[in-house]
Formats: C-alpha cells, sequence, structure tokens
C-alpha cells in the first residue's frame, strides 16, 4: 500500500505538468495570432494612436524562412513570394493599416526598416514610403492598386538598402506623384530660361521616386509616375523588366546613374525640361559603369532635350522606340536667306543645329559608343538623331529618322554593317572622320551632304567646337580595320582634348556593300581625304543647284566594284582616279532637264545598260559600273518610257522605248567624259584632278 506522502506528490506532479501544458498551448496560441497578423491602425493626427491585438513590435526583425530572408536572399520569383506572408500596407487617406513586421508610421512617412516584402494598397494623401533598411537588404514592394502623393519631394524614397523592387501587380493601376518642391539647393538650380541643372553626385532626392541603390521595376501593371523635378532616378543600377510606366516629370525622365537597363515592358516619358533617360556615370576608371542598354520592350520618349543620353555606351540589341526631342524636326527653321529664292548653292537647307548657347536635343545620344544590333527605331528630333562621341555602329535593325541636323553622327567611326535606316528630312545624313558601309540599306534625303566623311567632329556634342573641326572629348582608336573587314564598333580610348591633338583615324569613306540612295542639296557623297568603293549599290539624287557635286573627295577616289549611277549638276564634278579597276561614264547635258525625265544607256546590242528617271532637276549623269567596257560603243537616249522595278528613280530591270538620241561614245579611259558631240576631255585642276591626279573634274565643253 501506497503512502499518503507517495500519491500527495504524484497529484502534485499531474497538477504541475497540466499548468505547464495549458501555459504552452496559450503560448502558442498567441505565437500563431502574431504571425498572422497583428491589426495596427495609425492615424496620423499629431499624437499618433497604435491599437495592437498582439505583442508585435514595428521594429522586430522577421523570421529566417518569412519572406523577408526570401526576398533578402535572391529566393523570391518574379511574381512575388507567397502573399500570406507578405507585410501588407492599406492606406486609406491619412490613416494605414499595417499587417507585419519590419514597417512602421511616423507622422505621415511610412518607414521600412527591415529586409522583406510590403504590398501597398489604397491611397495615401501627401505621405512618403521611406526605406531605411540595412545596407544588404533587399525590399520589394509590390504596387497592389496604390496612390502616393508627397508635396515636399521623393513619394518613394530608398536612403538605404541593397536593392529596392517595384512590383506593379497584374490588372491594377498605381500613381507615385511628387506635387511639390525638393526642397533642394544644390541639387538643383532653375535659370532665367526655367531649365533645371542638377549634380549626379548629390544625394538629395529630387525624383518622385528615389532611390539611392539598385532598383529594379517588374511585373504586369501599370505605374504612372509624375515629378514636380525629375521621374525616377537610381543612383546604381536601373532595371525595368515589365509593366506599363508611364513618367512625366519637369526635367529629367528616367535616370539609372550607374547603368539603365530596360529588358521588357512598356516604357512612355515625357520631359518637360530635360533628357528622357540618363545614365550619368561620367568616371573613365569605372567601365562598366555609364551605361545605357535596351534588350525589348517598347520605349516612347517626348524630351525638350536629349531623348536618350547614356555618359558612356549606348547599346541597343532590340525592343521598339520612338524618340521625339526638342518639338522635333519641324521645329528647325530654313536659313534661306531674302534675295536668294532657289536657296544657297545645293539647294535650300535647312539650318543645322545646335548652336553652341542652345542645350542639346539629340535622340539618341553617348559619351562614348552607340551600338545598335537590332530593334524598330524611330526619332524625330530637332538636333543630331543618333550622336556618339566615339564611334557608332549599326549592325542591324529598322531605323526611321526625321531631324533637324544630322542623322547619324560620330565623332570618330561610324560602320554600317546591316539593317535598314531611313532618313527622311536631314542636314547632313551620315557624317564621322571614317564612314564604313559594308551591307544593310541606307535611304538619305539631306538639304546638305548626303554622306560626309568630314575629318572632324561637329558643334553639337559633348565637346566644344574650335572652328577648326576640333573638339573635346576626342577618342584615338587602339585598332583600325580596313574597308574590306566586317565593321563592327572598335575598341577606343577617351582622351579630353586640348584642341591640338589629332585623331589617330584616318578620314575616309569606305563603301564595301549594302544598298546606298542619297537624294542631297549639298555634295551626295563627300570625303574630306579619300573616297574607295569596292561593292554595294549606291544610286544619288542631286544636287540640282551649283557649289557642289555628285561626289566629291579631296583625296583619291578608286572604284573597283559595285555599282555606282548619280544624277544632278555637272557644277563642281569630280570623278574616279586613274587607278580605278572600273570604268566610268560621266553624261553632261546641253541643258537642265525636269525630275521625271528619262535618260537611259544602251550597248552595242542593244541591252539597257542603265535606265534613270532622276527625282530631282539635272544637267549630268554619272555611271560606273562593270557592264562597261573598254573598246565598246554605247548610245545615250533621253525621254521615252521605261518599265520595270523602280528604286529611287534607277530601274535595275528596266524595258525602255522611245525618247531622243542624246549622243554616242566609246569607252576608253578608266574616266569618260561625254557631251552631245560624243567623247571630250577633262580639264585638270592641278592638285585638285585630272583623270591620273586627285580626281577627274568637270569636262572642258
Amino acid at each position: 500500500m501506497k503512502s499518503h506522502h507517495s500519491i500527495f506528490k504524484r497529484s502534485l506532479m499531474i497538477a504541475l505538468f497540466c499548468t505547464i501544458f495549458t501555459s504552452a498551448t496559450m503560448l502558442s496560441g498567441c505565437s500563431d495570432n502574431a504571425k498572422e497578423g497583428s491589426q495596427i491602425s495609425i492615424t496620423t493626427s499629431s499624437e499618433t494612436e497604435i491599437i495592437t491585438s498582439g505583442t508585435l513590435s514595428s521594429s522586430s526583425a522577421p523570421e529566417e524562412d518569412s519572406a523577408a530572408s526570401k526576398a533578402a536572399s535572391g529566393t523570391s520569383t518574379a511574381s512575388g513570394t507567397d502573399s500570406s506572408e507578405n507585410v501588407k500596407v492599406k492606406f486609406s487617406g491619412t490613416t494605414a493599416e499595417i499587417s507585419g513586421p519590419g514597417a512602421a508610421i511616423d507622422g505621415s512617412t511610412l518607414t521600412i526598416t527591415a529586409a522583406g516584402t510590403y504590398e501597398l494598397s489604397g491611397t495615401w494623401q501627401d505621405g512618403q514610403v521611406h526605406i531605411k533598411a540595412g545596407k544588404d537588404d533587399t525590399v520589394r514592394l509590390i504596387l497592389n492598386g496604390v496612390s502616393l502623393s508627397h508635396s515636399k519631394g521623393a513619394a518613394i524614397y530608398a536612403e538605404k538598402c541593397s536593392e529596392t523592387i517595384l512590383q506593379l501587380a497584374s490588372d491594377t493601376d498605381n500613381t507615385v506623384i511628387d506635387s511639390g518642391s525638393t526642397g533642394q539647393t544644390e541639387e538643383a538650380s532653375v535659370s532665367e530660361t526655367g531649365s533645371t541643372s542638377d549634380s549626379s553626385d548629390n544625394d538629395t532626392p529630387n525624383a518622385a521616386i528615389f532611390i539611392q541603390d539598385d532598383l529594379t521595376i517588374l511585373g504586369d501593371g501599370t505605374l504612372t509616375v509624375t515629378g514636380s523635378h525629375n521621374g525616377i532616378t537610381s543612383k546604381d543600377n536601373l532595371t525595368i523588366t515589365g509593366g506599363t510606366l508611364n513618367v512625366t516629370a519637369d526635367h529629367h525622365g528616367i535616370t539609372g546613374k550607374d547603368n539603365l537597363t530596360i529588358d521588357g515592358g512598356t516604357v512612355n516619358v515625357t520631359a518637360k525640361k530635360g533628357d528622357g533617360l540618363r545614365s550619368t556615370y561620367s568616371d573613365t576608371a569605372k567601365t562598366d559603369k555609364g551605361h545605357i542598354t535596351v534588350n525589348s520592350g517598347t520605349v516612347t520618349v517626348n524630351a525638350s532635350e536629349d531623348g536618350v543620353q547614356a555618359e558612356k555606351n549606348l547599346t541597343i540589341n532590340n525592343g521598339t522606340l520612338n524618340v521625339t526631342t526638342g518639338g522635333g524636326a519641324g521645329e528647325v527653321k530654313s536659313n534661306t536667306p531674302d534675295g536668294f529664292p532657289g536657296g544657297f548653292p545645293g539647294g535650300n537647307r535647312q539650318e543645322q543645329k545646335t548652336t553652341e548657347n542652345e542645350d542639346s536635343k539629340k535622340g539618341l545620344k553617348a559619351g562614348s559608343d552607340i551600338i545598335i544590333n537590332g530593334g524598330v527605331i524611330t526619332l524625330d528630333t530637332y538636333d543630331d538623331a543618333i550622336h556618339a562621341n566615339a564611334d557608332t555602329a549599326i549592325n542591324n535593325g529598322t531605323l526611321t529618322i526625321r531631324t533637324g541636323d544630322d542623322a547619324i553622327h560620330a565623332d570618330n567611326i561610324l560602320n554600317i554593317s546591316g539593317g535598314t535606316t531611313l532618313i527622311t528630312q536631314s542636314y547632313e545624313g551620315l557624317e564621322a572622320i571614317q564612314i564604313n558601309i559594308s551591307d544593310g540599306s541606307v535611304d538619305i534625303t539631306a538639304s546638305d551632304d548626303g554622306i560626309n566623311a568630314a575629318g572632324g567632329n561637329d558643334n553639337s556634342g559633348f565637346g566644344n567646337f574650335d572652328g577648326q573641326m576640333d573638339f573635346g572629348g576626342r577618342h584615338h582608336m587602339s585598332a583600325v580595320t580596313s574597308p574590306d573587314t566586317n565593321p563592327t564598333i572598335m575598341q577606343t580610348t577617351a582622351e579630353t582634348s586640348d584642341h591640338s591633338s589629332e585623331s589617330a583615324t584616318e578620314s575616309a569613306l569606305n563603301i564595301s556593300g549594302g544598298t546606298i540612295c542619297v537624294n542631297a542639296g549639298g555634295d551626295g557623297l563627300d570625303s574630306n581625304s579619300t573616297l574607295n568603293i569596292s561593292g554595294g549599290t549606291i544610286i544619288i539624287n542631286g544636287p540640282s543647284a551649283g557649289g557642289n557635286g555628285i561626289i566629291d573627295h579631296d583625296g583619291t577616289c578608286k572604284v573597283t566594284g559595285g555599282f555606282l549611277i548619280g544624277a544632278g549638276t555637272s557644277d563642281m564634278l569630280e570623278m574616279p582616279g586613274s587607278d580605278s579597276t572600273q570604268k566610268t561614264v560621266a553624261i553632261t547635258l546641253n541643258q537642265t532637264l525636269n525630275a521625271g525625265t528619262l535618260i537611259y544607256v544602251l550597248d552595242g546590242s542593244g541591252q539597257v545598260i542603265a535606265a534613270m528617271q532622276p527625282e530631282i532637276n539635272y544637267g549630268c549623269l554619272i555611271l560606273n559600273r562593270s557592264l562597261l567596257k573598254d573598246g565598246e560603243t554605247y548610245t545615250v537616249y533621253t525621254g521615252g518610257t521605261v518599265t520595270g522595278t523602280a528604286l529611287h528613280g534607277y530601274y535595275s530591270d528596266a524595258a525602255v522605248s522611245g525618247g531622243t538620241q542624246f549622243t554616242a561614245f566609246t569607252a576608253s579611259d578608266a574616266v569618260t567624259y561625254v557631251n552631245e558631240n560624243g567623247v571630250t576631255t577633262g580639264n585638270n585642276f592641278g592638285g585638285m584632278g585630272g583623270p591620273g591626279g586627285m580626281g577627274g573634274h568637270a569636262p572642258n565643253l
């Protein structure tokens, strides 16, 4: 028989066990309630009231397996983490409900202090979302039908964290508005004209969304941003992979200081007094920063100044870009003076932009290289449409350009190896020290020169024009390719010029392939040095007026292949040199024929060698092709009719009838000069020409 003492001891142990079990159960229930969402209701009155249904502290850290830790470790997916683990913030005017840790309200500021995923919804009137987490933390904001506005600067401001992710929830419209002054003095100063200058090194928030570190924007929803200064700014890398972004800013639109990358989505930017898209990192020691890359997506920019401006390289691999700057090319006025009803020699030319004191209003602009590998690009620009302070390479893509200045300008080398480039309006079509065209289609309308290998930079880039074709920011080549090599972008080393150094790049215009059509008020093809043609199809219309030529070169001109036909004035006529292996004929008419009047050449058997209905009034036709043979006789006709496939007046498969015989000639030298009486001779203009010199000039009529 057990003693009373043993029974008492056993009863005591049972009672103690029950007490412990009951307490543990209660604690477990409290813990589950805390994890599944203590409601914290906050009003933004002068005396903040916090009502809690649990023991959560707003500063408590999330658990290791929570959404916060997944986001911080990069394991969260593009669609966000499990919504049950998200910290939900529901705004309602000047109040907010917060479910979960890591966020708290202080007056009109929602402060996020821990890594995690925070889902925002509702309307937050005159309030700010302030991210102040750890330096290695990732903070994801799911914008789930939220409207944020702030009258004193950035509505979303990430002061400290490793990366901020803005995820646009599917089928939602979200707005972020900076409706007032940024309150800064050093970051932005407004000039008398109302334009704003800002220092990229100043950390004062000056955008509706201002992120000190990396920013990624993704999702399937819509985000509309309105900035009283800038729209969206990341001081490190900014990446856009999805969603629809509508950004309107009084100054700059979207800035990724270190780099800006667009991998998808739809991006619409209106920059009222600044640039549309920017990357502004300028330290040359950091070669991996200062770049803009477009890989896919649809981008539309309407900017008062530059459309897309990279401090270093700008690369477009794919996607659709539509860029308008300075109101477009239609804002540029003609500089034709009174008393010149026909315009300057070379036609009625538009004014070249930009002047030294005028804001840059270029379409695509880079402090170093511009590389276009694909995409559909439409540019309507007041200033240069494409402008690189080093090299430009067009390897593929479809470009449509209308500009008040140069269509494509490179301070150093311009390479075109593919794609389709249509220039409907320009001052000059292509301009660079060296221009290499090996493939692709290039169609140019220019009020001055169609293609100009200028041997120097122009005055509308990052550097300053000194009047002698020498500029600041000149780049020297560390590798040079011949015109026969595939012209991809070449490596450059940047040097700041003191206006005394010369470029190491040899000035030349090299055409080895492609289809090139030019309608020019100035020279059709112009090289301040050598002109080499070894392949391709070249069709030139113009100039009609004097003072320019169908082709113009200050050095040698050598033609060894390809096809060249050009109609225009015989004034300032220059021809290939005697070392050309393919023959040229220059036909000078005894009167100017109207645009559309047929001119064609037949060989002795009646085969059509060339037929053209020029698009401009013309008094001369030049022709270079392999079908012209030494010692054979050819006949030239004007008028009549033609059928076949036409490209800017030239018929590649012409069938002709009628017309009047103008002259006949027998090809002999590298260049045969022809007028109504047959073969004539060319004048020798000393250092400039003669068929055996630097090039042939106008015939002696």
